[in-house]
């Protein structure tokens, strides 16, 4: 009797949890979240020269996002939003949805954005003059729990969104001005590393994740940029304030030909 007591007991554990297969979570629940604070500076392990950076904060309270350009760039770190990891080889960038935002948008975002001569004056470059490529190696950490969205790099033109490489839930795309998404991973897992190439040339712009080409688009467009980061794509509509999206870049690099 006592054994059948015991085996019902267990039969019921299992029922009720090992035997179901659990809730997926946002954050993986292994060491490939570490929430340290490396000793370099975020300019220090990428090449931030030729970039400025928007966070979801308002610290001098002129109701608009913030926005750090060189030279303060070269110094700057913020331990929450955009600073480095313990293992000094990457970048975090955190934006949560309760965040402020930018003019033109209506979600948070902690994002680098283009720029020229030293950081001084805005990159603008057209898609069919030249040879313009951003390539980097990023992952994704962590969702918002009710719109677990985030756009991780764009070209971006004078006016608007072009091109963006973005993670919903478990699926990557390439998203395209005026077209469909681009379906090139169904079953991402958070934290796990990919390589990401966007290069835009003779009016096309083609997209490489893993070293594979997975678009070859034909557009014109004209006084773009690239983007890199971390652009949440929720807000309090959705998701509680304090809910929030990061991902990790290394080996950012731009080049114009």
């Amino acid at each position: 009797m006592k054994k059948l007591c015991l085996l019902l007991i267990f039969s019921c554990l299992f029922l009720l949890g090992g035997g179901c297969s659990p809730k997926k979570e946002s954050v993986l629940a292994d060491d490939s979240i570490e929430t340290g604070q490396g000793t370099l500076l975020p300019a220090e392990v990428i090449d931030l020269t030729n970039w400025k950076v928007t966070l979801p904060i308002d610290t001098d309270q002129d109701g608009r996002a913030d926005e750090i350009k060189q030279p303060q760039l070269a110094t700057y770190r913020h331990a929450t939003y955009f600073d480095t990891s313990s293992t000094n080889d990457y970048v975090k960038f955190r934006a949560h949805c309760g965040g402020v935002t930018t003019p033109n948008s209506s979600y948070p975002r902690t994002e680098l954005r283009e720029m020229k001569n030293n950081g001084r004056d805005q990159a603008s470059w057209s898609t069919t003059s030249g040879t313009h490529t951003m390539t980097m190696r990023q992952r994704v950490l962590k969702l918002p729990t009710n719109r677990p969205h985030v756009i991780t790099a764009q070209i971006h033109d004078a006016s608007a969104l072009i091109v963006a490489f973005r993670l919903e839930d478990t699926r990557l795309y390439v998203q395209r001005q005026g077209e469909s998404k681009v379906l090139v991973d169904a079953n991402y897992t958070l934290g796990t590393w990919y390589n990401l190439k966007i290069e835009a040339q003779g009016g096309r712009i083609k997209v490489w994740y893993n070293d594979d080409l997975v678009v070859d688009w034909e557009k014109s467009a004209t006084g773009c940029y690239f983007k890199a980061g971390c652009y949440t794509q929720s807000n309090t509509s959705y998701d509680a304030p304090d809910a929030y999206a990061e991902v990790c870049i290394k080996n950012l690099k731009v080049e114009h030909k």
